[in-house]
């Protein structure tokens, strides 16, 4: 493995050749593809938060347990992380339009077969289906971003992808809450299912742009490399440790809300919206800031995401023990703007650790990984925690306190992925080589 001397920045050798491809392809028709892979992003996860505002009528009917609507979450995430590496590698392979195309159309009837489920099983089947479908997604659209803008604006641009994804959470919160109540809870997956199909034809007519390495496909022995990085490893435990708090606060709130102030289920996710707004500028500001900081410092992104999740701690605390439901709300904002930070820093960064030619594949390993260890188990840890802490036969109002406590590990999961993060940063800092291929 050669390396080549980076001295002030931490970058791969090949991000100069990147970010040069990458500046004569920053066009208007790559402001197109961004604004398409946005939509489909919006899609993704109105398809995959379209659970939680649903979560109070589906445990009614089926007479489900904290632990099995936790699993719920946790069930789609477990599928969705080990699908993530095999089809990232396979981004790296074949044309990337393609492998966004069928995630795109899979996911899209996967949600909608939801609506047919009649039983506990048959919804978890089809969930776990979703997460095939969007598995496919992230990498393959990371890596074709990557190739159409340069190195100095990925965690910008990724910040905007990521907005699709505040977007969608906001709307599939909403559409949940509102139609759940007008149409039941089968019919609104049929609703946000079956538009997605739409998208699958506007991504198969993507003209694809070459990759910025002119190497041949990575091999498994190159791919190894990207394990044996000891700052990729440090950034995926504190970004897992952050998606482990999201991951079970997106999945109860709309419930804890409904329940400690007598929200209607219905009404719950829009009571939610100034959160989501804090979440969608979160997105924004966690880019522009944390690339202005890179152009000063070699861990500015890293910095930037310990200094908002050590100031977001201590406020989603407060949210979770808030009297009353406006004082709820502004916790919750606060903590919410500083703990969406991450979306597009954290991808940025790992991008910036591996060669051009892994790209897809490391942002393939990152989600498994961040997944396994973070969203994936935190919604059935939360729900079986918040059991255990009722005890059996407890009533309702004793249901609910336990919920709340068992919260507040996402209290301290933010703090220390805080702490990592201040931790990674003089890792990067001392990181003056860049890491390239092996070469044939």
């Amino acid at each position: 493995m050669s390396h080549v001397p980076a001295p002030h920045r931490v970058a791969p050798a090949t991000t100069d050749a990147a970010d040069a491809g990458a500046s004569a392809s920053a066009s208007r028709y790559a402001w197109y593809i961004l604004f398409i892979l946005t939509l489909v992003q919006v899609v993704n996860y109105v398809d995959r938060q379209i659970i939680p505002p649903l979560l109070k009528p589906i445990q009614d009917e089926l007479n489900l347990s904290n632990t099995a609507v936790g699993f719920l979450g946790t069930a789609f995430m477990l599928v969705h992380s080990l699908a993530a590496i095999p089809l990232g590698v396979l981004a790296d392979r074949v044309a990337r339009r393609k492998i966004i195309a069928a995630g795109v159309g899979f996911w899209s009837l996967a949600t909608a077969g939801a609506g047919f489920a009649s039983s506990y099983s048959h919804l978890l089947l089809a969930r776990g289906a979703v997460g095939v479908g969007e598995a496919a997604y992230a990498p393959a659209a990371t890596s074709l971003l990557s190739d159409m803008f340069p190195a100095r604006m990925w965690a910008k641009v990724i910040g905007i992808f990521n907005l699709g994804l505040v977007i969608g959470a906001a709307v599939g919160l909403v559409l949940g809450g509102v139609l759940s109540e007008k149409i039941g809870w089968r019919a609104c997956f049929f609703v946000v299912g079956l538009p997605g199909l739409l998208l699958t034809v506007v991504v198969w007519l993507f003209r694809e742009p070459p990759r910025s390495h002119l190497t041949e496909p990575p091999k498994w022995g190159d791919m190894v490399q990207v394990l044996h990085i000891k700052s990729f490893w440090l950034v995926i435990a504190g970004a897992a440790c952050i998606t482990f708090a999201a991951g079970a606060l997106v999945h109860f709130l709309p419930k804890l809300v409904t329940e400690v102030y007598a929200v209607p289920s219905s009404q719950a996710a829009v009571r939610l919206t100034p959160i989501v707004i804090a979440a969608f500028l979160g997105v924004i500001a966690g880019g522009v800031i944390a690339d202005w900081l890179q152009q000063r410092f070699a861990a500015g992104r890293a910095l930037t995401m310990a200094v908002a999740f050590l100031l977001g701690a201590p406020f989603l605390y407060w949210g979770l023990y808030a009297p009353t439901l406006g004082q709820f709300i502004t916790a919750g904002f606060i903590a919410t703007f500083f703990m969406s930070f991450y979306h597009g820093p954290v991808a940025a960064i790992v991008t910036d650790l591996v060669p051009a030619s892994l790209r897809a594949t490391a942002i393939a390993f990152y989600m498994f990984a961040i997944h396994i260890l973070g969203d994936m188990p935190s919604p059935v840890i939360v729900g079986f925690l918040s059991d255990v802490i009722a005890g059996e036969q407890a009533s309702a109002a004793v249901m609910t306190e336990a919920l709340r406590q068992a919260m507040l590990l996402c209290v301290a999961a933010t703090a220390l992925s805080g702490i990592i993060f201040a931790g990674v940063s003089p890792v990067l800092r001392r990181r003056a080589v860049a890491i390239e291929p092996v070469s044939a």
